[in-house]
């Protein structure tokens, strides 16, 4: 008998023995392993079943992983499986364009108690179904703020995991890894997650979920607050694009010292890094939208289509009517 058979559940929960796995089109395979190898080694420690699990899409089609690797689930969501917990396996990215028929679906399972949780960028399935409302959400930190103003109900956390009553969300790959980890410690002890976490040669089980690493804008806006500001100021003026002198009083600085901030962090002008910015949105909107050429070019501070088009082309090397043809929109109709 193995010496993790007879360990009792820790918590007054239900067992989340049954958990099903909904691919999402371009989901990550590394943060899909990170989940499903710990349920693997807690039946192998254990000597018997403790978790099943199974790979979903909404009607059993396949999808295509990240790296471009196509898996077949092993069912379809829509058959009506009995579930403990569900998990979203998405990919980075940021927001997808959601299935009316997958956001009822997800609100279904809610309904029937089902506990939901997200990989990823998953958090966007989950926050556009209404199911985070109320809840903490791990969110990767470049989408933070976005993600925040699109669903301003949910409360975006910087921890690279989080258990909020019944929503679990991972950020990353690993975080998944510790997200599952501590489940599995809450439902079956520390004793067996610490022994998963042997085998997979993770160093351990925080007891807490921990904030992601400081990203470089972060470190940048403690080391030099004048040029995060600016910086801040730009992203947040596109379409009226703010006169360099003005930016440079408005932080009580002069050109020539805003400047040199920019040749010595940034390695370029403060003119050429806001051009960059708003070369980079119009890149999203193309991509992201269905507004006419023109349009873009003036929400991004163009006064005219011709002199948007010549600047995109230096920058990106195509004009930007072929960038639109070449990239089209990520859609999560691959569920079904």
């Amino acid at each position: 008998m193995s010496s993790f058979e007879m360990l009792e559940p820790m918590t007054r929960d239900r067992p989340l023995k049954s958990i099903g796995l909904l691919l999402v089109e371009n989901f990550c395979l590394i943060a899909f392993a990170a989940v499903t190898e710990p349920l693997r080694l807690a039946n192998q420690l254990a000597g018997r079943t403790l978790y099943s699990w199974q790979t979903l899409t909404l009607s059993g089609r396949s999808v295509k992983a990240s790296n471009g690797i196509e898996v077949t689930p092993g069912g379809a969501a829509l058959d009506g499986i009995p579930l403990d917990l569900l998990l979203l396996c998405g990919g980075g990215g940021g927001q997808y364009k959601v299935d009316p028929e997958c956001l009822r679906w997800l609100q279904s399972q809610a309904s029937r108690g089902v506990h939901l949780g997200a990989l990823e960028a998953g958090n966007w399935i989950l926050a556009e179904a209404g199911l985070l409302d109320g809840y903490d959400c791990s969110v990767v930190w470049e989408d933070r703020a976005k993600f925040q103003a699109a669903f301003p109900a949910v409360c975006s956390s910087e921890e690279f995991f989080v258990l909020d009553r019944h929503r679990y969300t991972a950020a990353g790959g690993i975080a998944g890894m510790q997200m599952m980890l501590k489940l599995i410690s809450r439902a079956h002890g520390t004793q067996l997650a610490a022994a998963i976490s042997e085998l997979l040669g993770y160093a351990g089980i925080s007891s807490a979920p921990t904030a992601q690493q400081l990203t470089p804008r972060q470190a940048l806006a403690r080391l030099q607050p004048h040029l995060h500001e600016v910086l801040t100021l730009m992203e947040n003026n596109i379409e009226e694009p703010l006169d360099l002198d003005f930016l440079a009083t408005f932080i009580g600085l002069s050109r020539r010292q805003l400047e040199r901030l920019f040749r010595e962090h940034l390695r370029c002008s403060p003119s050429r890094h806001y051009l960059k910015l708003r070369l980079i949105h119009a890149r999203y909107l193309l991509n992201e939208t269905a507004e006419p050429i023109s349009e873009v070019a003036s929400r991004c501070g163009f006064l005219s289509t011709p002199n948007f088009t010549k600047r995109y082309r230096e920058f990106f090397g195509i004009v930007p009517s072929g960038d639109r043809l070449k990239k089209p929109l990520l859609r999560i109709e691959a569920l079904h």
